[in-house]
């Protein structure tokens, strides 16, 4: 048999309780398979003793087993005991280095002759304390693989009646829809800064396999071998792509084109058109004056809806962008104001068809039998509920265009997106098809939802359990609007006007992002170098862009909301420490970056600055009894980390009374 554990232990750089991480184990000898438990933060789950080997065969056969675990098998025999402040090992290093060698360094007892043989013969090197173990190749993080199984990846969890005992068995964390902000970090305290896991319909190659970063410099080599036709992650929706072919869009392309959904001539086309009068801080500018109209209107609607608060973000988040994209102002986040029954449909819709589009990604059996052709239960419902997005969206953007074309447009509406869009479609050189154009609108509206009311949401959590910081944010975006004579403007959201607010966002994101991970790129120019080690081309990365801002070692008491620290000043002071990496554009924002970043992201970053400015403007919002930290408020996997909001009471200032 062959035993394998670690000792529980303290992390020798910042004097932490060690977390308990499951070791892997495995023995060869008479078939026989257990694990032992046991581990500590500072060593990341790796295989760290060998006590004992009943046959050869074991030391050989384990690297093969956990490759994961880096031991070549050479390796195999020796053991280690880590403590704060000691390192033992079997390797021989004085006259009694046999005597040593023979024996078992926990029960005391005497190793098996073929163990015991292994073990003096063992030159063993292992990881240090440091999270980026280094390679022969110099000063860089050593490439770590998680393991896999066909169809689930390194999602074990997801394998059906087991998946939890293979999770831990395989010494991974278990992911579940409600963890990932803990999820990610044990991973990067397991695996390092630099590992490899699979996941099938997204990663590259047989299995899937995606490369996770958490060095800024390392994942821009990346963006910068995307090429001119980079890879998207809507090329992983697989149940939209489906839906789209089966109605016929023409945006879906035909053939092996995926067309919008793929990353070829196609996509850049429409890419191009789409992005066009959306992106550029110009254009996005432009649109503010609405957005901060119907921001004023939606704050209105905040106590009325304090039982279900979610749906007023998501209601005010579609009220800001028929703003941008009708030049309408829609209201149905102010149940006291008249809205269309046609309105609050869309906006349950297109909710509900992203939180089951995501609900099929994440369950690792819908791929495998979409691939067989089988239609399941949860692609119907999908289906539907797409269905009746695709049919509301349609008819608002067909009325809009035939008021369009008779002269029946108000000023604002003239001057919105869809507007400018019919324009641009009508120009000689539009590549862009009527078809297409009406697609890839649907498409648009779809997705403008989601993203904005998540983010909107964490930040209404922190400003309520964080006080000190909404008075604070308050009072400067009170010396703005007062004396402005109450107007909200481009100007007066700027940075340089309201640093706070921009720093209170960019803390929220810190601590809850919309999701860990929301870049993941692949070279597609070719093969590429990064941190060392050769990828070929058309390798997968993702960038995890939540778990290094919750390290102590790199940010002073990372669970506190303190928006300061991206204040100017603050900024200046952090370089030159570990907190100065922090501040690269990809930690600042959820969007992406590079080609496919997202095109309406400083459109929803004005939306989410305007409504939250507004809210704080006109409320003072409070946490319940029993929320004491954004810690206390359960989340979960929909579209993306959305947060179960509790009934935050919304206290009029008192200008307003």
């Amino acid at each position: 048999f062959c035993l394998l554990t670690d000792h529980n232990s303290q992390h020798t750089a910042d004097h932490r309780n060690a977390t308990m991480i499951a070791s892997r184990a495995a023995g060869c000898a008479a078939g026989r398979r257990w694990l032992i438990k046991g581990g500590s933060a500072s060593w990341q789950g790796r295989l760290h003793h060998v006590c004992d080997a009943g046959d050869e065969r074991a030391l050989k056969t384990l690297p093969r087993l956990f490759p994961a675990n880096g031991i070549a098998g050479s390796e195999m025999g020796g053991f280690l005991v880590h403590g704060p402040s000691r390192r033992f090992s079997t390797v021989p290093d004085d006259a009694n280095a046999r005597t040593k060698s023979s024996q078992c360094p926990l029960s005391g007892r005497s190793l098996s002759s073929d163990a015991a043989a292994a073990a003096s013969a063992t030159t063993s090197t292992f990881p240090n304390d440091d999270v980026t173990a280094k390679n022969s190749k110099g000063n860089q993080p050593e490439l770590t693989k998680v393991p896999s199984m066909p169809v689930f990846g390194s999602f074990f969890v997801a394998v059906p009646f087991i998946g939890d005992r293979l999770s831990t068995f395989m010494g991974i964390p278990i992911m579940t829809a409600g963890n990932a902000y803990e999820f990610y970090p044990e991973m990067r305290r397991r695996f390092g800064d630099f590992y490899a896991l699979d996941i099938p319909g997204i990663g590259s190659g047989p299995r899937g396999t995606c490369v996770v970063l958490n060095d800024p410099a390392e994942m821009i080599k990346v963006v910068r071998q995307e090429g001119s036709h980079p890879r998207g992650g809507v090329e992983s929706l697989f149940p939209f792509q489906s839906w789209m072919r089966s109605r016929g869009m023409a945006a879906a392309g035909k053939g092996d084109d995926p067309g919008f959904m793929g990353r070829g001539d196609t996509w850049r086309r429409l890419r191009t058109f789409l992005q066009t009068d959306l992106l550029s801080p110009q254009a996005a500018r432009g649109y503010v004056p609405g957005v901060a109209e119907a921001a004023a209107i939606a704050s209105r609607g905040a106590n009325s809806y304090r039982e279900n608060l979610n749906d007023f973000f998501n209601y005010a988040a579609f009220d800001m962008f028929t703003s941008v994209f009708f030049g309408q102002l829609t209201r149905t986040a102010d149940p006291e104001a008249p809205t269309s029954a046609e309105d609050d449909e869309f906006c349950r819709v297109a909710v509900e068809s992203l939180n089951l589009l995501i609900a099929q990604l994440m369950d690792k059996t819908q791929l495998p039998l979409h691939k067989m052709g089988v239609e399941t239960e949860a692609y119907r419902k999908y289906v539907e509920a797409q269905d009746a997005v695709n049919r509301i969206a349609r008819e608002k953007i067909s009325r809009f265009t035939e008021r369009h074309e008779a002269g029946e447009l108000d000023e604002f509406e003239k001057a919105s997106y869809l507007a400018r869009a019919i324009d641009r479609l009508k120009a000689d050189d539009c590549a862009v098809t009527a078809e297409e154009f009406e697609d890839i609108c649907v498409l648009l509206l779809n997705a403008s939802v989601d993203t904005t009311s998540t983010f909107m949401c964490w930040m209404a959590v922190h400003l309520a359990v964080n006080p000190a910081a909404q008075e604070e944010l308050y009072e400067e975006i009170r010396a703005h609007v007062d004396g402005s004579g109450g107007a909200f403007t481009a100007e007066s959201l700027a940075k340089k006007r309201s640093p706070y607010l921009h720093a209170a966002l960019r803390e929220s994101h810190r601590l809850t992002p919309v999701h860990p991970t929301t870049m993941t790129k692949s070279n597609s120019a070719g093969a590429i170098t990064v941190h060392g080690r050769e990828f070929p081309k058309d390798s997968v990365f993702t960038f995890d862009q939540f778990s290094l801002g919750m390290d102590p070692d790199v940010v002073d008491d990372p669970q506190a909301f303190r928006p300061e620290r991206w204040l100017p000043e603050s900024l200046e002071a952090a370089k030159g420490t570990p907190m100065e990496v922090l501040d690269h554009p990809f930690y600042r924002d959820p969007f992406s970056q590079g080609a496919r970043r997202c095109p309406g992201s400083r459109v929803a970053v004005n939306e989410t600055l305007a409504f939250l400015a507004r809210l704080v403007y006109d409320w003072r919002i409070e946490a319940p009894e029993g929320v004491e930290t954004y810690r206390d408020v359960k989340y979960e996997q929909q579209t993306l980390l959305m947060p179960q909001l509790p009934q935050l009471k919304f206290v009029p200032r008192p200008r307003n009374t």
